[in-house]
C-alpha cells in the first residue's frame, strides 16, 4: 500500500506523488532479457537474491531459516500435520472468531509467480509466525518495491510496475454493468487466476484469508476516456487530479456503486474469503479540507443526491467559488463528503454480508488524514466490521517515531471503542530493523489491537520477518514451536 496517502510517521504529513511510471512495454522487455541471461546461466537452482542470502539454494535457506526462527528442529512442509501448528501462529487456531490476534501477510500476484506460492506462504509462516493471508487483488499504479531499489528476495525482476486497477482473479463479465474489470496487460498475471491460486494454497494451510481492493477502483485511463462523466469533479467542474495517477470515481455515481457491489460480492462468493478490505479512494484529497485544493466532488450524480443529504450542492459551489473558507457552505460540503461516503458503505456492508454473512468487511485507513479524503472514520463505523491502521513508524529507522504509533493506534482505540475491531500495520521493510519490528508489535498488544499487518513481504527484509516471531513472544504471545 503506498505511503503516499499518508503514512508517515509525522501525523498529518503529506507526501509527495510518485514519478511517472515506466513504459510497461520496455519493462517487459528488460524481464524477458533477464530472463534469456538467466537461461545461459548454470543452472544451479532457485536462488534468493538478499545480499547475505547470495549463492544459497532457496529450500536450504528456508530450511535454516525456519530452524532459526522456530528455535531449532526440523523444518516441515505445511502439508504435514505438524506444520498446521506453524499455520496457527501465536498458538492460535485458523478457525478462532475474528477477534482473536491476527499476524497477516499483505502479498501481490507477481510475488506468487515469482517466488512460488508455496515458497512465499513457507516464509511468512515459518519466519514470521503468520496465521493469516490476503491478496491485493486489484492494485494502483505503484513502483515496488517502494521503499528501496530492488527486491531483496525475488528471484525473478529486480522491481516491478504495478498496473493501475488490473483484476487480478478471474471475473465474470455478465456478472457487471457498465463497468467491468480490466485484466493485465501481461499474459502470465491475466491467464492464471491468482487470487484462486492463493486461496486454496493458503486453505491446505488452515490461513485465514482476505483480499484487498487498492486505492483506484477503476484505472486512470478509462476514468479520463469512456468513464469521464463517472470521475469526481473539483470545485471548478473539472476531473480531480491532486495526484497524477489517481482518478477517483465519485461514490453518488449509480454506475459506481453498481460496479463496487458486483466486485466485491463476485470476490466474496467464488473465492469464500474471511474478509474484503477497502482501500479505495472514494473523494479525491481536499488538502486541509478545503475545496480550493483539489477535492471532489461537485460531479452531476453529487447535485442530484445532494438534496437526498439535505443540502444544496449548487449553491454551495457558487459560494465556495466565491470564498472557499465560506461558512456555512464549507462544513456543509464536507459533511456531505463525509454522508456520500457513509452512503457508499452502507450498501457494500450490506451486500457483502448479504452475498456471504459473517465476511468482515474491513476499511483500510490509509491516511493519516482521514477526513480530507472524505472519511469521517467514526460515522464510517457502523458499517465496518473492522479497521485497518495503516501506520508504518518502523520503517523510518527512528526510535522517536514510535511514540507518534503508539499515540495514534491509542486515539482510534479511543475512536472505535473497546469492541471494535483494530488491525495495526509494522513496517518489515528495509530501513525498519528488528528491534524496532519488536517494539511496533509491542505497541500493537499494549495498544489493544486485535491483530497487525506486516507491511509489505515483498520489500522485507528476512531478518524483519523472524523479528515478528520474537516480537509476538516478547509481548507475551505464545509462539508454536516446530
Amino acid at each position: 500500500m503506498s505511503p503516499l496517502l499518508g503514512v508517515a510517521s509525522t501525523r498529518g504529513q503529506r507526501l509527495p506523488d510518485i514519478p511517472s511510471l515506466v513504459s510497461l512495454q520496455r519493462l517487459d522487455l528488460f524481464v524477458q532479457v533477464q530472463r534469456s541471461r538467466r537461461r545461459q546461466r548454470p543452472r544451479r537452482g532457485r536462488v534468493l537474491l538478499s545480499h547475505k542470502e547470495l549463492g544459497v539454494n532457496r529450500r536450504k535457506f528456508v530450511q535454516a531459516a525456519g530452524a532459526a526462527a522456530l528455535g531449532g528442529g526440523r523444518w516441515l512442509r505445511a502439508q504435514s500435520a505438524a506444520a498446521a501448528r506453524i499455520a496457527g501462529a501465536a498458538a492460535i487456531p485458523a478457525s478462532v472468531p475474528w477477534r482473536q490476534f491476527e499476524v497477516e501477510a499483505a502479498l501481490y500476484a507477481w510475488d506468487l509467480h515469482d517466488e512460488g506460492v508455496e515458497q512465499v506462504l513457507d516464509n511468512v509462516q515459518g519466519m514470521a509466525a503468520v496465521n493469516s493471508v490476503y491478496i491485493i487483488g486489484l492494485m494502483h499504479p505503484e513502483r515496488r518495491p517502494e521503499t528501496s531499489a530492488t527486491y531483496p528476495h525475488n528471484p525473478v525482476r529486480p522491481f516491478w510496475m504495478a498496473e493501475d486497477a488490473r483484476a487480478n482473479w478471474h471475473f465474470n463479465p455478465k456478472h457487471y454493468g457498465r463497468i467491468k474489470p480490466r485484466a493485465s496487460d501481461f499474459a502470465w498475471l491475466a491467464d492464471t487466476d491468482w487470487t484462486r491460486v492463493f486461496v486454496d494454497a493458503a486453505r491446505k494451510r488452515g490461513l485465514r484469508v482476505g483480499f484487498e481492493f487498492s486505492h483506484s477502483l477503476v484505472d486512470k485511463q478509462r476514468v479520463e476516456g469512456e468513464f469521464a462523466d463517472l470521475a469526481n469533479r473539483n470545485l471548478h467542474g473539472e476531473i480531480t487530479h491532486v495526484r497524477d495517477w489517481l482518478r477517483p470515481v465519485c461514490p453518488n455515481q449509480p454506475d459506481v456503486r453498481e460496479y463496487a457491489v458486483a466486485a466485491f460480492t463476485e470476490v466474496v462468493e467464488k473465492y469464500g474469503v474471511d474478509w474484503v478490505e477497502s482501500a479505495i479512494v472514494l473523494m479525491d484529497e481536499a488538502v486541509g479540507g478545503s475545496p480550493a485544493r483539489g477535492g471532489g466532488c461537485f460531479c452531476a450524480a453529487c447535485k442530484k443526491a445532494a438534496p437526498g443529504f439535505g443540502v444544496d450542492l449548487e449553491k454551495i459551489q457558487a459560494a465556495l467559488l466565491k470564498d472557499p473558507a465560506s461558512q456555512p457552505e464549507l462544513g456543509q460540503w464536507q459533511q456531505f463528503r463525509y454522508d456520500s461516503v457513509v452512503a457508499f458503505y452502507k450498501m457494500l456492508h450490506a451486500a457483502v454480508h448479504k452475498a456471504k454473512p459473517g465476511t468482515v468487511l474491513r476499511y483500510n485507513m490509509h491516511a493519516k488524514n482521514p477526513r480530507d479524503f472524505g472519511v469521517d472514520i467514526v460515522q464510517l463505523k457502523p458499517h465496518l466490521d473492522a479497521l485497518r491502521i495503516q501506520d508504518y513508524s518502523e520503517q523510518t529507522g527512528q526510535a522517536a517515531a514510535m511514540n507518534g504509533k503508539r499515540s495514534w493506534l491509542t486515539e482510534e482505540r479511543a475512536n472505535m471503542g473497546p469492541e471494535f475491531n483494530l488491525v495495526s500495520g509494522v513496517a518489515v521493510r528495509p530501513r525498519a530493523t528488528p528491534e524496532l519490528v519488536r517494539q511496533g508489535v509491542k505497541i500493537a498488544v499494549e495498544t489493544k489491537m486485535n491483530g497487525i499487518m506486516l507491511g509489505f513481504y515483498d520489500g522485507a527484509d528476512f531478518a524483519n520477518l523472524r523479528a515478528v516471531r520474537a516480537g509476538l513472544a516478547d509481548a507475551g504471545l505464545p509462539v508454536a514451536a516446530a
